[in-house]
This record gives C-alpha cells, structure tokens and sequence, in this order.
C-alpha cells in the first residue's frame, strides 16, 4: 500500500509539474510575440446597447485578408446609477467568444479588455470597495469563460484609467494598487494569458512618467496615441477644423518625442509595449491621414512595437475603408456602402502588415 501511495504521490506531482510547464511555456511564447512586435491589427466595436454585434462572418474574412494577427476587443461592464455592483456582461462575454472563435479560423489573435461605465473623468468606482472588488470578480468569471481559446493573446486591465480630481503622484498610487489586485485575481485564474496595463490618465504615452511596473510576470504596458488631438479630432465636437499633417509644430520628429516616456519605461524596466489604439479621422484635409499614420507606424516598428489601429469597420470616422472626400454631413454612424479597398488608409496599414510574421497566428 506504501508503495502504491507513493507512486500516486509521485503521478500527482509530476502531473502538476507538467501543467505548470506547459502554462509557463504558453505565457512565454504568447510574451514573446509582445516582445518582437509580431502583433499588428485592429481594434473592434463595442457591442451595441441592443445587444446585436455589427459583425458579420464576411467582415472577419475581409479583416484576415488585411494580413491583420490580431483584434482588440471590448468587454463592457455596466450598472444603474448609483448602484453598487456591475451587471454580469454576459452579452459582451458572448461577443468575445464569437470574435475568439473567428480568431481561431481566420488566424488572428485577440487582446480583451475591459471597459467599466462610466468612464473617463465619469468613473465612479475609484472610492468604492463594493465597485472595485466587483470589477476584480467580474474579470474572473471573464477569464474563467475565456482562457480556453487558442486565440486568447491578454487581458487588458482597463481601458484609458483616469482618477478623477486625483493629483498625478495620487493617480499613479490607486491605478497601481487597483491594477495589482486585478492582475493577481486574473493570474490566479489563468496562469497562461499576458496581462496589458494601460497608464493612468488616459493611457497617453506621457503618462508613464513615474508610472511603476506590476510585480508579477508576463506584464506587457500599452499606450493609445492620438496626439494632437487637435489633429487627430478635428471636427469632431470640441475640436475646430481643419488642420494638415505635417504642421503647426507637428512632424515625425515631434510625434517620436510625444512617445518618449513610453520609450523610457519599455527600456528601464526591460518590458514589451503595445500601442492598443492609434487614428485620426478621415477627413483631415490634403492626404493628412495617411502621412500621420505612416510616421506613426514607422516609430512603433522602429522599437519594435505591435499595434492595434482604431478600428475595424466601426465609426465611419475612423473606418479605414471610407475614403475622406465624402460630404461633411455624412460624419456620423456607419457607411459601409462607401467603403472601398483602394482606400489610401486601408493600403497604408495592409502594407505594415505584410511584414507581421506568419508564426504570430494561433
């Protein structure tokens, strides 16, 4: 009987052995493609209040067919005002596994990440226990739902964090401390899927100026870059028109100093970067668009960044299909009648992704 327990002693541990061996291995292989830019994409819609996906099975055809490896995908928690808790997102949950499904056929890879409404300078959850431990257990029940697809690439802790009224060096202090108990609830749940943090406010580049790094592995940092906004928005509400790239200031030279931050922390502490969002609306006058964009792409490839562009087949804004000489009154919702394959954005991105290596797909 010893000798038979001993054995099953034995079996067991070797069995845990193993799966510790194979998660450690496929959360090194899935960093290592953060670490040699190998990802280069689009990031997806958001599911509609109504709950139907925008999505069909052709629009992730055409998006493979792009040379895209990888999407970034929103996960929506939401709740009534003033209430405590969020709602279990259980359609947005649905929507992820379709797109990781897709991910799997078609060849690309997917980056989740969690939008918690309201957002921006309306978020509500940074004072609240209840709201901050509920955002650590809905990403739980995400990761227990999701961390079975091939296609899974990271976690994205938060999208574009801001403290409210907080100063910088407070800011830096609760994301931190927030960003550290998600990250060892979702490490804890699956041990084999990168964890993406965002800096706060906004997730801009210069916002990683005294940001610290998450004491755990398998950590990648990313960055949205929209600068100037001035430029990258322009005409949308708040923001005046019309303004050129290159110009007021504003060249490849000044668009590689806006990232310098960013740059500094990847090297200091030896960590991989991923920008999760980058565009600027269609219509900026005189071919501006696609000059921006190709600066933009080149810095990134030059540290050798991954990207995700703003978006897919989205707000016809910043659809890359939809070419910018349409009307001023048609700048709102969806045009998909309108989109074409010569598009000078479209060609610009497909370019970039010629170069995305073959072994990125799951």
């Amino acid at each position: 009987m010893r000798g038979r327990k001993a054995v099953l002693q034995i079996g067991a541990l070797l069995a845990l052995f193993t799966a510790s061996a194979a998660s450690s291995s496929t959360l090194q292989q899935r960093m290592q493609l953060f670490h040699d830019g190998a990802l280069r994409g689009f990031a997806l819609a958001e599911l509609p209040a109504d709950g139907r996906e925008i999505y069909t099975e052709s629009d992730f055809e055409d998006l493979a067919a792009t040379g895209a490896n990888v999407v970034r995908v929103p996960i929506q928690l939401k709740k009534c005002k003033g209430c405590a808790r969020y709602d279990p997102p259980e359609a947005d949950i649905r929507y992820a596994e379709r797109v990781l499904s897709r991910g799997e056929r078609h060849g690309f890879r997917v980056v989740v990440v969690l939008l918690a409404t309201p957002w921006g300078n309306e978020s509500d959850y940074w004072d609240s226990e209840s709201l901050t431990a509920d955002i650590v257990g809905q990403w739980v029940q995400v990761a227990l739902r999701l961390k079975g697809y091939a296609a899974l690439q990271a976690y994205d802790l938060i999208n574009e964090p801001v403290v409210p009224g907080a100063s910088r060096e407070s800011g830096l202090l609760q994301w931190h401390a927030l960003a550290s108990r998600i990250a060892r609830g979702l490490r804890a749940t699956d041990p084999d899927t990168p964890l993406m943090v965002e800096p706060v406010p906004w997730a801009l580049p210069g916002s990683f100026w005294q940001s610290q790094p998450l004491a755990l592995p398998g950590v990648v940092y990313s960055f949205h870059l929209y600068a100037p906004h001035e430029f990258t928005h322009q005409g949308l509400p708040g923001y005046a028109e019309a303004r050129a790239y290159p110009g007021a200031g504003w060249d490849k030279a000044r668009l590689a100093r806006e990232m310098v931050e960013a740059r500094k922390f990847a090297s200091a502490h030896k960590v991989p970067m991923f920008v999760g969002e980058f565009s600027c609306v269609r219509w900026a006058p005189a071919g501006s668009c696609p000059r921006y964009l190709a600066d933009a792409v080149a810095l990134f490839e030059a540290e050798g960044w991954g990207w995700a562009y703003h978006c897919w087949r989205c707000y016809q804004g910043w659809d890359p299909e939809v070419p910018p000489q349409l009307p001023q009154d048609q700048r709102s919702g969806f045009l998909p009648e309108h989109r074409r394959a010569d598009n000078p954005t479209l060609l610009l991105l497909k370019k970039a992704m010629e170069r995305t290596l073959k072994s990125a797909r799951p």
